[in-house]
């Protein structure tokens, strides 16, 4: 019998909608334990750092994160014995602080534009001056896109079961999914298109932030990505609220993938479209 660590990944992948011939399909990251993808990269991160010798039992660990990374290293650490912070925006979704809490996490919220553009000096000013608090660093750590190289896009090759990936869309987040997934998609079908969403300068969506913003987080491999597609908020949250009502709960970068993925279905007649739905959407309400 699989413990529930072992229970992250293998999430569904369905076929959403179909226009002009072209099929959108998505892959369904609410159905890990802690609720989002970002399950995946917490415990390849924490695993990883297990072997290399960086963290033991007891550490206590620190993070930025907008919510989902935080709830998944705040679950993982509590089944591995590690303590977590969990530094986070002010505009974060009150459930997934209390997700975080619930835990045994401690949740530190900082004023948005503040997190935005300073929280990274912040952990590591934090990190230098206490001295026993590791930062495992989710926008720089190599084992964010290594998790879905090997694990998300992996799955999603076997699940479309020998169908032509046309299109890849997906959030621009921490750029751990984006180019995790897109690299090794771009290996099995070299002429696909990668298309990365991110909320208009200066507009949020909870888990997304713009570039044009200021920060550019250094995984990021922008060689893989074919379009950068800037999104207003407002229709990210309609898309979300829209395919609540045909019976599935999302988030609303979820709504911003499908928006976007709509698009490009309505631009290109029977081509089939690959996107990431993050997580579920009852932790925004």
């Amino acid at each position: 019998m699989k413990t529930l660590l072992e229970q992250i990944g293998n999430t569904p992948l369905i076929k959403v909608e179909e226009h002009n011939g072209s099929k959108i399909f998505a892959k369904m990251e609410g159905f890990n334990p802690g609720g989002s993808i970002k399950d995946r990269i917490a415990l390849n991160m924490i695993n990883n750092a297990e072997r290399l010798g960086v963290i033991k039992k007891g550490d206590t660990l620190i993070e930025p994160s907008s919510g989902n990374t935080g709830v998944g290293l705040a679950m993982v650490g509590a089944m591995k014995g590690y303590k977590v912070k969990i530094i986070m925006p002010e505009t974060t979704s009150h459930e997934k602080i209390k997700m975080i809490k619930a835990f045994g996490g401690e949740a530190i919220l900082v004023e948005s534009l503040r997190y935005r553009k300073f929280v990274l000096d912040d952990v590591r000013k934090m990190v230098k001056e206490e001295g026993n608090l590791i930062f495992l660093n989710q926008y720089e750590n190599s084992f964010n896109p290594l998790a879905h190289f090997k694990g998300t896009a992996e799955e999603i090759i076997k699940q479309m079961k020998g169908k032509r990936i046309d299109y890849f869309v997906a959030g621009m987040g921490t750029g751990g999914t984006i180019t995790g997934v897109g690299k090794r998609l771009k290996e099995k079908y070299p002429k696909m298109k990668i298309i990365g969403v991110q909320p208009i300068q200066g507009q949020s969506i909870e888990g997304l932030r713009s570039l044009k913003d200021g920060f550019i987080p250094p995984i990021i491999d922008f060689e893989l990505i074919d379009e950068i597609y800037d999104l207003e908020a407002i229709k990210a949250i309609e898309t979300r609220e829209e395919i609540a009502k045909k019976g599935i709960l999302v988030g609303p970068s979820s709504g911003a993938a499908l928006y976007v993925a709509r698009e490009k279905s309505k631009e290109n007649p029977k081509v089939n479209i690959v996107t990431i739905f993050p997580d579920r959407g009852e932790r925004y309400l």
